[in-house]
Order: C-alpha cells, then structure tokens, then sequence
C-alpha cells in the first residue's frame, strides 16, 4: 500500500522591506543668520557649506542634497529678504545654486509674528524686531507632513516647535530616530534647557561647540561643497 505523502506549499517571503532611511532639515534662517551675526570673530561669517557638513557629521545616515533620490534628503530654508536688496538676492541665490537648498522666501512685511511698529520702542532695535521674524508655522507644517516618513532636523531657536517636536517623538521617534534641535545654545530660548533632556525632547546639536568649524577660524577643515537636489518638497 502506498502512503501519500503531504508536502508542504513552498513559501515565499513576501514581506516588504523596510524603507531606506529619509531625512529633512528644515532651517528658519532668518533666524540662524540673526544669532549667526553676533557670533563670528573679526566679522567673519557663518559658514553654510560647514554647517551641512558638520549637520552630516552629527546625525548619522543624513546626506548632502548632491546624488540623493527624490525627496529623502530635503533641505529646506525659510528667510525673510527684500528683492530690491542686492546683497540678500546673491545670498538666496547661494542657497539655491550651490549649496541646492530649497528655499521659501517671503517679504519683510510678511514674515514678522507682530508688527514692531506697534509695541513701543521696540521698532528702532534692529536686532529686536529682527526676532519678531519668524517661521514656526511654516516650519511646523512640513514637520507634520515629514514626520511619518522621514527623520527631522530642526534649525531653529523657536520654543514654539517644542510641542510638535515632542509629539513627533512621541509617535515616531522609535521608527525614524528623535527629532534633532541644532541651534547657539546660548541663542536658544532659555525655556529650552528643561526641555532637552526628557524622554521624548530633541537630540541637541550645540552649534556653539562648533564655531572654529563654522566660522572659518584657525584649524578649519575643507568643506566640500554640496550637489543637484532632484525633486520637489510635499511642503
């Protein structure tokens, strides 16, 4: 008597491999150059080609716009410039054509949370009213549509975005890494420093430590310079 013998249907894995990793770092720059200005030896300037590099060197896996595939390394820049200003034409022009950044740009009049001309005195100080400019909801908007899918690169001193940031952590943090806050610790809203070391709080990246790297001082490393940025953001 012959005994039939089951086998077993072959299996074939079908399941899907996790997605590479994707990025975004997303900079308010009119803060970054207010703070940036005030920091700088002999009037020497930031340095935007360090600044990705060293952003490249802390967050492990982040890569240069130069080569990447469509929307998994967004570097986005929001500022505030005046067109008839020659010198911050030629600066989003540097953002855009070298270092490949995508960059939102809005009128003076239009970037400021309050207008100075209405809190007393505080219209004839450059310097504050020049932090009244401010991007937070722009800002927060793209972290909402990013955070699924990509890992965050915060640069701003904006305590506003604590809360989007911690929910992001809160939610996504396990899949995509904690959102990461890179600003001038001493620049930073001082609310921030309760804020840094809890459990769903941001990786810290202390731009002061860097200044020798960021401000071309003695001991400077090359930068290279960044590549095409394919692609167009969902923001």
């Amino acid at each position: 008597m012959t005994t039939l013998v089951r086998r077993r249907p072959l299996t074939v894995d079908r399941t899907t491999p996790p997605p590479p990793a994707k990025f975004a770092v997303l900079i308010d720059g009119s803060a970054l150059f207010l703070a940036s200005s005030n920091r700088g030896a002999d009037g020497r300037r930031l340095n935007y080609h360090a600044l990705g590099e060293l952003l490249i060197e802390q967050v492990p896996g982040l890569q240069a716009p130069e080569g990447s595939a469509a929307g998994d390394f967004i570097w986005t820049m929001w500022t505030s410039a005046d067109p008839s200003n020659a010198g911050q034409t030629k600066f989003l022009e540097f953002a855009e054509q070298r270092l490949r950044w995508q960059v939102r740009a809005s009128y003076p009049s239009q970037s400021f949370m309050i207008e100075p001309d209405t809190l007393f005195g505080l219209g004839a100080d450059s310097a504050k009213a020049s932090r009244l400019l401010r991007f937070d909801a722009a800002i927060a908007f793209a972290m909402g549509r990013l955070a699924e899918s990509h890992r965050l690169i915060i640069v701003s001193d904006s305590f506003a975005l604590r809360d989007p940031i911690e929910r992001i952590n809160d939610a996504w943090g396990e899949k995509n890494g904690k959102c990461v806050l890179a600003f001038f610790a001493q620049a930073c809203d001082p609310r921030w420093r309760g804020n840094l070391s809890t459990e769903v709080g941001p990786q810290f990246i202390d731009l002061d430590q860097h200044q020798v790297e960021l401000f071309g001082l003695e001991g400077t490393k090359e930068v290279r310079r960044t590549g095409n940025q394919p692609g167009q953001p969902v923001f």
